[in-house]
């Protein structure tokens, strides 16, 4: 009898085939499928300036994919290496729009403060309200541009292991 492994991922339905064809590049191969109606967490593609990127998201349906590799496949060793490295990259999420919008409007109370009232008072609140607005508004776009190269950086990667394990496969 042949010797196997088998692991059980949760991903998005709109996911479901491309997790597929991805977990078929080291080897994997479907055993089952079973659709989960509940909330729960599952891997899905997001878009980024163009790219994808996986996630893991909150999502009120998802699909449970069962997969099953044999333990004699040629190689191995090296496919579950590049395999765990693929899959531990990270992907951090930028930060929504929605956190945008407290640091905007902090801003515009600032700037309401000092058309509203352009003594000392109306420059203290422009200051304080907006400062606080700006340096906030700034260290969000500075976390997303952060997350954004990371991501980037992880899928540029992940492409670096596909070539390796397309290398290992011509073997």
């Amino acid at each position: 009898m042949e010797r196997t492994e088998s692991i059980v991922i949760q991903v998005a339905p709109s996911y479901e085939n491309a997790r597929i064809q991805e977990m078929a590049k080291f080897q994997w191969n479907l055993q089952g499928r079973q659709e989960i109606h509940e909330a729960g967490d599952a891997y899905g593609r997001e878009s980024l300036v163009g790219s994808s990127y996986v996630i893991k998201q909150r999502v009120s349906k998802y699909v449970k994919l069962h997969f099953v590799r044999s333990m004699d496949v040629p190689n191995l060793d090296a496919i579950k290496q590049i395999e765990a490295e693929y899959f531990n990259l990270p992907f951090p999420e930028p930060p929504a729009f929605k956190s945008f919008l407290w640091p905007l409007f902090f801003i515009l109370c600032g700037i309401v403060s000092l058309s509203n009232n352009k003594s000392a008072d109306g420059i203290n609140g422009f200051l304080a309200c907006g400062g606080i607005g700006l340096l906030w508004l700034y260290f969000k776009i500075k976390k997303r541009n952060t997350n954004v190269a990371v991501c980037m950086q992880s899928q540029k990667r992940q492409e670096e292991l596909m070539n390796q394990l397309q290398a290992l496969e011509q073997n």
